[in-house]
C-alpha cells in the first residue's frame, strides 16, 4: 500500500497542506520545530487514529480550529485507488471516511494504512513495560491473523465483565465461575495466536538482527501472564481468585504477558547502547513489515523520525539499505536532507521543505 497525494489541514502547525509523493522514498526535512514529525503524525494518525506523540487531541489541534483532518488518496499493488479521510475533534470525536462513505469504524479505515514508525523514543518497544510489546504482538493479529484477532476481542470483552463482576462484591452469586471459564477459553486462544505469530516472525527476527547487530545472540520469548509453576491460565486463575476479590481486577492472563527479549543471555534493555537499542527496535519494525508483505501481499508504509540521530554513518547506512530492500514506501525525516540523501542514490526519492508550517516539493530544485 502507498499513498500517492496527503492533506493535512489543522494539524499542529499545518494549517492546509497537500503534497504528491512517490511510492518509494519521500524525504522531509527542516529545522526543529518547522513542522516536518507531523507529517508522520497526520499518516500515523490514519492507522491509529491518534498521534505517536500524545494522546490528548486538543494537543494536536490548532488553537484556532476544531479538529484536525486529514485525507489520502492510497493505491495498493495493482495500483488500484481508495480515498481515505481521518477527522477528530477537540472533544475526542472522530469521523473515518473511506470512498465518500462516513461514519465508519476506524478499524476499516486501521486495514488499509499498516503503518510500522520508527523513532527515537521508540525504543520503549524494548525499554518500558510490557504494554508496547502486547501491542507490537497484538497489531499483527489485527492486521495479518484477523480470524485469531477475534480471540483478543473476545478475551477483552470477558475480562472486562469480570473485572465488574469482581468490583461488585456479587462474583459467586451472579455466575463468576460461569464466566471464568468463557475466559480461560478466550484467554488460552489468545495465548496460542501470540504464541504462532510470534513464531512465523522467528526466521526474521534471525535474519534482521544480525544484519543489524552482527555477533550477538538474541532471544525471545513469550511469558503468558501466569507463573510457570502452573500448569494452565485456568489453574492459575482459580489460585489467584482470592486476591483478585480483594483487589478488584484480574491479575493474571494474556492482559499481564510479555515477550522477553534477551542478548547475549542478557536482558536487552541492560546489555545495549542506545544507539543498538535504536537499531534493534527497528530490526523488530522491519521483520513484523517483512512478515505482513509475505503473508498479505501487501507492503507497510514505513514513518522513519530523525533518522540519524544517535547512529552513526555505518549504522545509518545500514538501516537506509534496509529501508531500499523493503520496496516500500518510507517518509523519512531529517533536519537536513544532506544527511541522508546520499544513502538513496539509487532509488527513486522525493523530497519536501518544511518550514514554519509550509510544505514545498523541492525535488528538481
Amino acid at each position: 500500500m502507498n499513498i500517492s497525494s496527503l492533506t493535512i489541514s489543522h494539524l499542529r502547525n499545518l494549517s492546509n497542506v497537500e503534497i504528491e509523493t512517490t511510492r518509494r522514498v519521500n524525504i522531509v526535512y527542516g529545522q526543529n520545530g518547522s513542522g516536518k514529525t507531523s507529517v508522520l503524525e497526520a499518516i500515523y494518525c490514519l492507522g491509529y487514529g491518534r498521534s505517536f506523540r500524545t494522546h490528548q487531541a486538543r494537543q494536536v489541534i490548532q488553537a484556532n480550529a476544531d479538529a484536525f483532518t486529514i485525507f489520502a488518496r492510497l493505491n495498493n499493488e495493482e495500483s488500484q485507488e481508495t480515498r481515505v479521510g481521518f477527522q477528530r475533534t477537540r472533544q475526542g470525536e472522530s469521523d473515518t471516511r473511506i470512498n465518500g462513505l462516513r461514519g465508519l469504524k476506524f478499524s476499516e479505515l486501521a486495514r488499509y494504512v499498516p503503518v510500522q514508525l520508527i523513532t527515537p523514543e521508540g525504543v520503549e518497544l524494548i525499554t518500558d513495560g510490557p504494554k508496547a510489546r502486547r501491542q507490537f504482538m497484538d497489531w499483527g493479529l489485527f492486521h495479518v491473523e484477523q480470524s485469531e484477532y477475534q480471540h483478543w476481542l473476545a478475551y477483552s470483552r470477558l475480562l472486562k465483565q469480570r473485572n465488574a463482576l469482581l468490583r461488585s462484591g456479587r462474583f459467586m452469586q451472579d455466575g463468576g465461575a460461569f464466566w471464568d471459564k468463557q475466559l480461560v477459553a478466550a484467554g488460552e486462544a489468545l495465548t496460542r495466536a501470540r504464541e504462532a505469530y510470534l513464531a512465523a516472525l522467528n526466521e526474521h527476527i534471525t535474519e534482521y538482527c544480525q544484519r543489524f547487530l552482527p555477533d550477538m545472540s538474541f532471544a525471545f520469548k513469550l511469558m503468558p501472564g501466569w507463573s510457570e509453576r502452573f500448569e494452565s491460565f485456568e489453574e492459575a486463575l482459580a489460585e489467584r481468585l482470592e486476591l483478585d476479590l480483594r483487589q478488584g481486577f484480574t491479575s493474571v492472563g494474556p492482559s499481564k504477558a510479555e515477550w522477553q527479549i534477551r542478548v547475549d543471555g542478557a536482558d536487552a534493555r541492560e546489555r545495549l547502547s542506545r544507539g543498538q537499542l535504536k537499531l534493534l527496535m527497528a530490526a523488530l519494525r522491519f521483520v513484523q513489515g517483512e512478515h505482513y508483505r509475505q503473508v498479505t501481499g501487501t507492503s507497510c508504509i514505513y514513518l522513519i523520525d530523525d533518522l540519524p540521530a544517535e547512529l552513526d554513518v555505518d549504522n545509518q547506512q545500514k538501516l537506509c539499505q534496509a529501508i531500499v530492500d523493503t520496496q516500500s514506501q518510507v517518509f523519512v525525516t531529517a533536519i537536513d536532507k544532506k544527511t541522508i540523501l546520499g544513502h538513496f542514490a539509487e532509488t527513486e526519492t522525493r523530497l519536501f521543505h518544511v518550514e514554519q508550517g509550509t510544505i514545498l516539493d523541492t525535488t528538481t530544485g
